[in-house]
């Protein structure tokens, strides 16, 4: 009896005692030059947006995650098993989801939970700050829910002092800068979530009076809201080879320029989603295996590229005109798919061709979109860089996607849009 108490007596102390190695995170500022540091040393946020993969972001040269919410807390241990920190996200209800600020009684109740949350997990040694709440600002029109973050940063300063607090916006804007300065002054740090805007973040974000450190909490390549859209609607996307280049180049250009104000950045996402299509922002494809955004993350992190390298669709064409031109047929038409693809280190690139309907998504800010499902069609001839096939025989507006890859599974796609009439 007493050996069996004796046991887990200790256990319980060992468990105590891993929880109560939590980091001590400081935010030095000399002369207007801020600088993160993670138990005395100086700390660089080299981060994703991410809830598996963790393996491959610690192999490319990534130190941290992003998570949005509370709920999966399991994900903590996880990342603390790579060595990667959390950045713990506090999922603050939206008014646009139908949440309203002006019913003190819900407001209540949720501050309430989210209180329990943060001290159920606040000594995890895997958290170096909080992200509370998410583009809660998103077509919002009540003020006050700017109350409700400054209360939990509050809170967060009264139970957890060791881990600065942020609060997460979509875009930059002065009027949301202004709001955040005036209700939530116990909000260290501004997290961004910028796609095509993050072009223009390092100058707009000190012209509209932010003092404080900030972090792009969300970037990659300009996202589905921010496309150029064809004559039926259908938004045009990027080939994996253009996005490539731009998320390189905003990394290098914007993001690690900026070595006074900026704490580092999350990359989005280190996984994937169906987001107007399946490989929009996913740096990973539905069937588990990275695309060539991942090489790029590498070589953003850790100078050089990956030994095994993921090959590069560069352009794609359909008739012999570009991803950026407007593509119509009749029912049956015979179509030339073409596509040029730098195979780098690859003797060899597979590739495989899928159509799916146009899903006219009008969902905003990640909200969940349901995947279409692929449709069969006719190959005519199939030979180097170049695809015969016979128009689907239904009106309507398709995408045809192309996917490459390699020996290791590593992915390449791009797509056009089309009309069948």
């Amino acid at each position: 009896m007493f050996s069996r108490f004796f046991v887990a007596f200790i256990i319980s102390l060992s468990f105590l005692n891993a929880w109560s190695q939590s980091s001590v995170i400081e935010i030095k500022n000399s002369n207007n030059k801020f600088q993160f540091y993670k138990n005395g040393k100086p700390y660089y946020i080299k981060g994703a947006g991410a809830k598996s993969n963790f393996k491959t972001i610690v192999e490319s040269g990534g130190n941290s995650i992003r998570l949005w919410s509370t709920n999966k807390s399991s994900l903590l241990d996880s990342a603390q098993k790579y060595g990667l920190s959390v950045c713990q996200g506090i999922w603050i209800a939206q008014e646009r989801n139908g949440f309203d600020y002006n019913d003190d009684y819900n407001v209540k109740g949720q501050v309430e939970l989210i209180k329990k949350e943060i001290l159920r997990v606040k000594d995890h040694p895997s958290i170096i700050l909080w992200g509370i709440g998410n583009e809660v600002d998103l077509k919002y029109s009540n003020f006050r829910v700017w109350e409700t973050i400054e209360e939990i940063a509050k809170f967060i300063k009264k139970v957890d002092p060791n881990h600065p607090t942020m609060t997460v916006i979509a875009g930059l804007d002065p009027a949301k800068v202004f709001m955040i300065k005036k209700y939530c002054p116990s909000i260290d740090i501004l997290g961004i979530n910028v796609y095509g805007a993050i072009e223009n973040a390092p100058i707009n974000i000190r012209r509209f009076g932010w003092e404080k450190p900030y972090i792009v909490t969300e970037w990659g390549v300009n996202g589905p809201f921010e496309a150029k859209v064809n004559n039926w609607g259908a938004k045009i996307e990027p080939t994996n080879g253009f996005k490539a280049k731009q998320r390189l180049r905003r990394y290098q250009e914007i993001i690690e320029k900026d070595t006074d104000m900026c704490l580092g950045s999350y990359c989005f996402l280190w996984g994937q989603k169906q987001e107007s299509t399946s490989t929009w922002h996913g740096m990973y494809l539905s069937n588990g295996n990275p695309t060539e955004a991942v090489d790029v993350m590498h070589y953003c992190w850790k100078g050089y590229w990956p030994e095994k390298r993921a090959p590069s669709i560069q352009e794609i064409f359909l008739n012999g005109e570009s991803w950026k031109a407007n593509h119509e047929f009749n029912d049956r038409d015979v179509i030339e798919l073409s596509y040029v693809i730098d195979k780098y280190n690859n003797e060899k690139v597979y590739l495989n061709f899928e159509i799916y309907p146009e899903t006219f998504s009008t969902q905003q800010g990640g909200d969940f979109q349901k995947s279409p499902k692929k449709i069969d069609f006719k190959i005519i001839n199939e030979s180097n860089n170049k695809l015969v096939l016979e128009a689907p025989r239904k009106n309507g507006a398709y995408r045809i996607f192309v996917f490459a890859k390699n020996d290791y599974n590593q992915y390449s796609v791009a797509n056009i849009p089309f009309k069948v009439r």
